[in-house]
């Protein structure tokens, strides 16, 4: 066998080894696969086992989570994290009209991700859905599932505004077992609960006011194309505020 032979056969058994680890999963992800598997160490056997068993309809998805994972969560969070946080927000996107609608690269961004900065990794995608699917359902547009959602979310789950909290970053399981937050707790809570009925959503901030009286942290959603402003606070939300 000559030389030219042997390295085309090298080049045949490493696309097909590449075909075989992430199959069913596009292209332009494996080059980023294989560097968070590389990051995740011993933990990669947990993102390979992610990969292999979603669904064929949440491959990309769930490439698309691991590929842009920050690495401490590459070498800690499990597959049954991750492939329940897409059965989730995928059911969310079968179910309602708003979320089948958005194009791929809004609800990967969006709705998909199971955290927003660097809150505890906390498994609340299917209790939230379970949660607030009763406030979502039967609405005709997504601004309507908004303002049902915030409205009564500090009843539902049962936290208000307290500077006691024990940190700034509480995850949502964290502000309920304390009954309180601050603006960034809250707001994480209701991104959360909209990301749970596939209303995209995130968080936005400004770290010192131009008076330099302190920071604030609030919530968006993206309605018709742009992203609107939204606070967990249903006392001052007024009818229909969003375009």
């Amino acid at each position: 066998m000559t030389k030219i032979q042997i390295l085309l056969l090298l080049v045949v058994i490493s696309l097909s080894s590449c075909q075989s680890k992430y199959s069913g999963v596009p292209e332009l992800y494996r080059t980023l696969l294989d560097s968070a598997m590389v990051k995740a160490g011993e933990n990669a056997v947990e993102l390979q086992t992610a990969l292999a068993e979603v669904p064929k309809e949440q491959k990309e998805g769930m490439a698309f989570i691991i590929s842009y994972m920050p690495r401490r969560d590459l070498t800690t969070l499990t597959a049954e994290f991750l492939l329940e946080n897409s059965e989730y927000a995928y059911k969310a996107r079968e179910k309602y009209a708003w979320c089948a609608a958005l194009p791929d690269s809004v609800f990967f961004n969006e709705v998909l991700p199971y955290a927003n900065i660097s809150e505890t990794r906390d498994p609340w995608r299917k209790d939230f859905f379970e949660r607030f699917s009763k406030y979502a359902d039967g609405k005709e547009t997504m601004v309507d599932a908004i303002f049902a959602i915030a409205r009564p979310i500090n009843k539902e789950v049962k936290v208000e505004y307290n500077t006691k909290r024990s940190k700034v970053d509480l995850s949502p399981k964290e502000a309920m077992a304390e009954n309180m937050a601050t603006c960034t707790g809250l707001s994480i809570i209701l991104t959360d609960a909209f990301r749970s009925v596939g209303i995209p959503s995130r968080l936005a901030g400004t770290a010192m006011w131009t008076n330099y009286k302190g920071n604030h942290t609030w919530s968006e959603v993206w309605v018709d194309n742009q992203w609107q402003f939204i606070e967990y606070n249903p006392e001052t939300i007024p009818p229909r505020s969003l375009n």
